[in-house]
């Protein structure tokens, strides 16, 4: 063999290695750009079952952002001094709900033949058992605390005012209507550093059976919103 065919014979080796090499990486670099450049997934989902329903009550929600609520933002005011600023139109909706008047959920729904109120520190309870000329002839449940659950499922917490019941019978027995504020000046503060809530639960003589939705206490967040789009704002019913 002269030195011609051994150049050629050994260039065609290298040239064979080189393919044997490059070809392997050539499909993997294949399959991979398919991969990044193929359709997306397609997932379907099948709904046969379901674990729960959940139910809740017609609602008109104002917001959700606590920095909005007085009882959690020490900048509220700002926050809705700004917005009553605003050259802008507001419109909510409310529904119309087969009860004997207009209800929205910030409003106190029927309690039947209870009468109860739920607000936070430093606002008051307005009660009344006007209705059919009756008076306030029992105190169910009262705490000033961490005390909550709905009106007939009221249930102390572990922070309460041990004389809650005393000062609320004393102020609201007997009497047509009662106004009791929940603040540490009359209840004291049964527990440091934490925000309180007043609840309270009574009965009429005779019996003042609540089938209506009340209108005596709007939820102060409502409240704030509509005292800062006066004139800007209305409710479509």
């Amino acid at each position: 063999m002269n030195m011609k065919e051994c150049v050629l014979t050994f260039l065609l080796c290298c040239l064979t290695l080189q393919i044997v090499y490059l070809l392997p990486t050539f499909e993997t670099n294949k399959f991979q750009d398919h991969q990044v450049n193929a359709d997306p997934i397609l997932i379907e989902v099948s709904w046969i079952t379901h674990d729960y329903d959940l139910y809740t009550i017609p609602t008109l929600q104002v917001v959700t952002n606590p920095l909005l609520a007085r009882q959690f933002s020490p900048i509220y005011k700002q926050i809705f001094a700004s917005l009553k600023e605003l050259n802008a139109e507001y419109t909510r909706y409310a529904t119309w709900f087969p009860y004997p008047k207009l209800a929205v959920a910030e409003l106190d729904p029927p309690s039947g033949l209870y009468q109860c109120g739920n607000v936070c520190e430093n606002f008051s309870i307005n009660l009344s058992c006007e209705q059919n000329g009756g008076v306030i002839s029992k105190v169910d449940f009262a705490s000033y605390g961490t005390s909550s659950g709905a009106c007939g499922q009221m249930k102390q917490g572990t922070c309460h005012a041990a004389n809650s019941s005393e000062i609320v019978q004393r102020v609201c027995i007997g009497q047509k209507t009662c106004n009791v504020p929940a603040t540490n000046n009359l209840f004291g503060d049964p527990c440091k550093d934490k925000m309180k809530r007043l609840l309270i639960q009574i009965q009429c003589d005779p019996p003042q059976n609540n089938t209506y939705y009340n209108f005596t206490y709007l939820d102060t967040m409502l409240q704030d919103f509509l005292d800062a789009t006066d004139g800007h704002s209305r409710i479509i019913l």
